[in-house]
């Protein structure tokens, strides 16, 4: 089969019906190429004369540099009404399975049974709805590249499976976005709006780069009144005094947590996670390892005094290692959202969040006379240029003595650790 020049396609896609096919008529001036909106690739042609013929866009996979699929090229179906369209939709399928596989569709081609076919349309329409293509991006990408592919797959199951799961995904619209975004705003919910839209346009470009779709609807949307706004919110010693002194009513999980973010300033996610496994009782320090952390490099935390008489009262579970959990040690702790609302009745401290607490403890050092680069290393920031290639035990001295002059902050006059100690779930 040789490979036939491409026409630059000026008509839009339409959705084929028998009807639609049939009303299409040529244009005088050029050839028309028309693209169906429900089967990848299927196209028809319509000559100047008025000859009409279908033909199928595709792209073998792997036959391109790194693995990827190779340029588009075409492979001729035959003449309309000859073939009518149901028939030129299984062809179009035969075809695109063949390329999927890596081989070049032939020019002839053993024809399986008809209701086979439309098995297979039925699969490949299936592999589309939002609901299957949201899995594949959790299972595929998510889960094995991002540190909080849990939250990210929770949100998408929450609020777009639960919109459009049983809608094929080609089909949703810049529109179809917009309304899904317009309901976050009407209830007052920006940043949970925010994050729903970066996630899905996440999951389309995945499925632009996987040929599922062939364009993001939501590319170049604008929309300014759920735009991130950088904070810049640091809590006074005051405010954190009064958050530390209430964590002793949260109990365990979350006043256990929220102290150990005030002592060692790491992320939510990295110490909400954390596991036993990752006590270095050698060097006395917690580990994070590189999957975990949000700079894909393993982060040593320097265990001060006052961080292991606190990770001393938690209890231990032997359903998993997870040093903070809300179901017997089977999963890392949930729940912060209600925990987060608790706390400010408890402190008395409000318009904060979580990460506010990581900003201050950065500020506060500063205050404290400690050099800005070994606050970057207590951070686990990637430090620029040939100074941030560097052994993962480097600075750990460094980083040990500024936290422990953080630390001493909390240990005189204030509450001890051991008050905290939880009603142990016995689960």
């Amino acid at each position: 089969m040789a490979k036939q020049p491409l026409a630059t396609a000026k008509d839009p896609p339409i959705r084929f019906t028998d009807a639609a096919v049939k009303k299409l008529t040529a244009d005088p001036a050029r050839r028309r190429e028309i693209r169906d909106q429900q089967t990848q690739g299927l196209v028809l042609r319509i000559t100047p004369q008025g000859q009409k013929s279908w033909s199928v866009l595709y792209r073998i996979a792997g036959e391109g540099e790194d693995g990827k699929r190779g340029p588009l090229k075409r492979v001729t179906l035959g003449e309309y009404p000859l073939i009518g369209l149901a028939d030129a939709r299984i062809r179009a399928l035969q075809v695109l399975e063949i390329a999927d596989t890596g081989q070049e569709p032939g020019a002839t081609r053993e024809r399986a049974s008809a209701p086979a076919i439309r098995g297979q349309i039925q699969a490949k329409q299936d592999e589309r709805l939002v609901r299957h293509v949201v899995e594949r991006f959790a299972t595929v990408y998510a889960r094995p590249n991002l540190v909080n592919a849990r939250e990210i797959e929770r949100l998408l199951q929450t609020y777009v499976v639960t919109a459009w799961g049983d809608r094929r995904i080609d089909t949703i619209t810049r529109a179809d976005a917009h309304n899904l975004i317009d309901e976050f705003v009407a209830q007052g919910e920006i940043s949970r709006g925010r994050e729903v839209r970066k996630h899905l346009t996440r999951v389309f470009n995945w499925a632009v780069d996987r040929d599922i779709i062939r364009a993001n609807p939501l590319s170049g949307m604008e929309r300014p009144e759920i735009a991130y706004k950088p904070r810049e919110r640091t809590l006074t010693m005051a405010e954190m005094r009064a958050i530390w002194e209430a964590t002793p009513a949260m109990g365990y999980p979350f006043g256990p947590i929220v102290r150990m973010l005030i002592l060692s300033g790491q992320r939510k996610s990295e110490i909400a996670e954390a596991r036993w496994t990752w006590v270095r009782t050698d060097m006395n320090a917690l580990e994070v390892p590189s999957d975990y952390y949000k700079t894909k490099r393993p982060q040593v935390v320097p265990l001060t005094s006052a961080m292991s008489e606190l990770l001393a009262s938690l209890p231990r579970f032997t359903r998993d290692d997870f040093l903070f959990t809300t179901n017997g040690g089977a999963k890392p702790v949930s729940g912060f959202s209600k925990a987060k609302q608790r706390l400010d009745k408890l402190s008395g401290v409000t318009d904060w969040t979580i990460h506010d607490i990581r900003r201050t403890v950065a500020t506060e050092m500063a205050r404290l006379g400690i050099a800005q680069e070994i606050i970057e290393r207590v951070l686990g920031h990637v430090i620029p240029g040939v100074a941030g290639v560097y052994n993962r035990y480097s600075y750990l001295d460094q980083k040990r003595t500024a936290l422990e002059t953080w630390g001493k902050l909390w240990e005189d006059g204030q509450p001890s650790a051991t008050l905290m100690k939880p009603v142990r779930n016995r689960a």
